[in-house]
């Protein structure tokens, strides 16, 4: 979408939501894997808006699955998210209080931070909360799974597609290499999962989750309090794969050493703690498995369309090359 063509259809969005769109100005703060993002300062103030990917391969609903947590985040009170002003489905247009904070880094990492990010997954799914109008509209997470048997498909789904992408440079050869050993790794891990005796998944225990959950997707304000963002996987899910996302995602990583307190206070809404936790850490070697699979689909040619649109500026081969790299050093860190 051409800015001025973005600038006018945002103006509209404003104007519809009751915002003077006067002095209207756009200026790209970033994006994440499958979006662009805006500040966009107006004389009234200052708000953030998303342009969402749109693709016939891509059927995943970013734009609704997003303003639908966050609408129902706001409708129970929660302060620690952006307040969804209007969006446009027909244009992948969300427009949401712009948040001013800086990304936390590894180093940063504080147990209060941690501590922040279980009480937030605590209060979405408090007894009532999760039982409201809005809610009840959530659609399922991105991936959603809800017993064991579907978490192992998940993890041999996304390996058979890595499987089939072509060596044709050396990059390519060394990734189909990687593959083939992260694929021996899952062997073990999933015969010792299948074999375990875990107890089925209550509907009452499944949890509202943002999904692709961490403090990559988290800011913290000059007040000292973290605000979190990008929700467009977020939905209904099994709290194992919540936790598992948590705890996984590479970005910003999360010491294991957390994870007891962790998952204490985030599924302290359940009337079954301990099976809920016993679940996560039996399947974590599952969702370690598919953050590799995760990193690697840059060599995807779909997945390769959504981060050329959220960022044109870097070139496949780069792209390809730095997730390789953290892919590598990922599986080597955890499951080697």
């Amino acid at each position: 979408m051409a800015n001025r063509e973005l600038t006018e259809k945002i103006a509209s969005l404003l104007l519809s939501s009751g915002i003077d769109p006067a002095g209207l100005s756009l200026m790209i703060v970033g994006g994440g894997g499958n979006n662009q993002v805006f500040s966009v300062d107006l004389n009234a103030g200052r708000y953030l808006a998303k342009a969402y990917f749109n693709h016939p391969a891509d059927t995943r609903d970013r734009l609704g699955a997003e303003y639908a947590f966050l609408s129902h985040a706001s409708a129970i009170g929660l302060k620690n998210v952006p307040t969804p002003i209007v969006c446009s489905a027909q244009d992948h247009l969300g427009i949401y209080e712009f948040i001013d904070g800086n990304k936390l880094t590894a180093n940063e990492l504080q147990p209060t931070h941690v501590r922040s990010a279980a009480q937030f997954i605590a209060a979405l799914n408090a007894r009532g909360h999760a039982n409201n109008a809005l809610s009840e509209k959530l659609p399922t997470a991105s991936e959603a799974c809800f017993s064991v048997a579907q978490h192992l498909e998940m993890v041999d789904r996304r390996l058979l597609r890595l499987q089939e992408i072509t060596d044709d440079d050396d990059l390519s050869r060394k990734a189909k290499n990687l593959i083939g050993r992260i694929a021996g790794t899952w062997h073990g891990h999933r015969l010792r999962i299948a074999g375990a005796t875990v107890p089925d998944l209550h509907d009452d225990d499944r949890c509202i989750s943002p999904s692709d959950f961490g403090f990559h997707n988290a800011l913290l304000k000059s007040d000292g309090q973290l605000c979190f963002i990008d929700f467009e996987y977020a939905g209904w899910d099994d709290p194992a794969k919540m936790i598992g996302d948590f705890f996984c995602q590479p970005a910003v990583p999360v010491s294991q050493t957390y994870f007891d307190d962790f998952v204490t206070t985030a599924v302290s809404y359940s009337t079954r703690p301990e099976i809920l936790r016993e679940r996560a850490r039996l399947l974590l070697p599952a969702f370690q498995l598919k953050w590799c699979c995760i990193m690697l689909n840059e060599f995807l040619p779909a997945a390769a369309k959504r981060r050329q649109f959220a960022d044109p500026t870097l070139s496949l081969e780069q792209r390809q090359r730095m997730q390789f790299d953290k892919t590598e050093h990922f599986f080597h860190s955890w499951l080697v």
